[in-house]
């Protein structure tokens, strides 16, 4: 399913990746590949830094996000009910790797078999990734030029995660669907309450994208009822407000957050056959 992202030929996947054209790509120790060419990085450390990447890791492993990933689960047991043979599943900006896993293990255990893969412009997600779930295979590369090949993948997940809706049309098969999670208009509003002085909420996401078909769209909100103040820290740590609060106000969430509103929106689309 991969493909060079010099000269996008297939690549062949052995100890070392490479391609007819004698590009090649190293497996690391933790066994993924870097896939992002240099002229590509766009920075020197492109996407999450590792302090916030380990604090996104944290919050999950408390089951902080669980009805999420439940809510994915079900919605694509849901429409996979018919599926036969393999599931090749793909997360589009992985991050360290949580939501992919989840799903994957979900399916797995409701009888489907399941080919995961992931991807992330940022090297310690990757690396995060690729240490804590060994049965999905993760390579560095950007969302906005995925290292798939076309008509590859039966399911895309984007979870936050920007990317080119070309892109996604083009690595999906026939009749794919992509599995989107944006945040819904209430989603952590306290934090930014206190993180901004004039917060705004987030807007719907969008009803129309190029090449798909909407096949659902579901709002998702619950309340998480903190068990420590070391789930409240990672879960300031992991969003971009922590950058917004000063010392006083991160420790005064810290000792005295003991609930907040998580809200998202759940939207499946299915690829059509033009984009």
């Amino acid at each position: 399913m991969w493909r060079c992202p010099l000269c996008q030929s297939s690549l062949t996947t052995d100890t070392v990746w490479y391609c007819e054209n004698n590009h090649r790509f190293d497996v690391s120790k933790r066994g993924y590949v870097n896939l992002l060419p240099v002229h590509k990085k766009g920075s020197k450390q492109p996407g999450d830094s590792k302090d916030m990447l380990s604090a996104r890791q944290m919050f999950h492993q408390t089951g902080g996000y669980q009805p999420l990933m439940d809510k994915m689960a079900t919605r694509l047991i849901s429409a996979l009910k018919t599926k036969t043979g393999e599931l090749s599943l793909y997360d589009a900006g992985c991050g360290e790797g949580s939501y992919l896993n989840e799903v994957q293990c979900a399916l797995q255990n409701h009888g489907v078999s399941v080919s995961a893969a992931g991807s992330d412009i940022a090297k310690s997600a990757v690396d995060f990734a690729a240490r804590q779930y060994k049965q999905a295979q993760f390579v560095v590369a950007s969302s906005f030029d995925l290292p798939v090949e076309n008509n590859a993948v039966d399911v895309v997940l984007q979870v936050f995660a920007p990317g080119d809706d070309e892109e996604l049309h083009r690595v999906l098969k026939p009749g794919g669907l992509l599995l989107h999670v944006a945040p819904g208009p209430e989603h952590l509003y306290a934090l930014k309450s206190v993180a901004y002085q004039t917060p705004r909420k987030h807007e719907q996401p969008v009803d129309h994208r190029a090449g798909f078909v909407l096949q659902s769209r579901e709002p998702l909100s619950f309340d998480i009822n903190f068990s420590s103040a070391e789930q409240i820290s990672a879960l300031l740590m992991m969003t971009p407000f922590t950058w917004r609060l000063s010392e006083e106000k991160r420790e005064s969430l810290v000792r005295d957050l003991k609930q907040i509103e998580a809200d998202f929106v759940v939207s499946l689309w299915a690829k059509s056959e033009t984009v």
